[in-house]
């Protein structure tokens, strides 16, 4: 959990401010392993609440879409959002809230950010070759002897006429 006191913003006037530094190792994100978080983040009291501003950096652990090998994936991604003060409603301008002890959580905002921060494609290159269907070898590492001349099911019948 990456958490932070900002009681002291609570009756702040407007416009201060705290740094709040996250350097941790290994986090788990509810459903997603990261191998670190290191960034700055700045908490400012706002009317609506506390606005919280900064860039993170992590590594995530994926699969390559096409050969299934592990891919490392160094990941930056920008936060920006408004934390609602205690005791006040739920708004669209803030789905987060600073806890009844001052305190607030970061883990689900970074998890969010971090998760949309993830290529839709994740691959191990550029080039890379995937994976035969027949047998499964990785064609990056090896070639097969899997027949490769696949007939669409429709046009099967064509085939009798040669």
């Amino acid at each position: 959990m990456i958490r932070f006191d900002v009681s002291t913003l609570l009756k702040a006037p407007l416009g201060a401010s705290l740094t709040l530094s996250i350097d941790s190792g290994p986090q788990n994100l509810t459903d997603l392993e990261v191998d670190f978080l290191r960034g700055e983040v700045r908490a400012t009291r706002i009317e609506s609440g506390i606005f919280v501003q900064g860039t993170v950096a992590t590594q995530i652990h994926q699969e390559c879409i096409r050969c299934l090998a592990p891919v490392t994936l160094p990941v930056e991604f920008h936060l920006e959002e408004t934390y609602r003060l205690p005791g006040t409603k739920l708004t669209e301008e803030a789905t987060y809230a600073v806890g009844s002890d001052g305190w607030i959580d970061l883990t689900p905002l970074l998890r969010e950010q971090a998760w949309l921060s993830i290529p839709m494609k994740v691959l191990c290159q550029p080039e890379c070759k995937g994976l035969c269907p027949h047998c499964g070898i990785n064609f990056n590492e090896a070639s097969c002897s899997c027949e490769h001349d696949e007939i669409d099911p429709r046009l099967e019948a064509l085939k009798e006429l040669l």
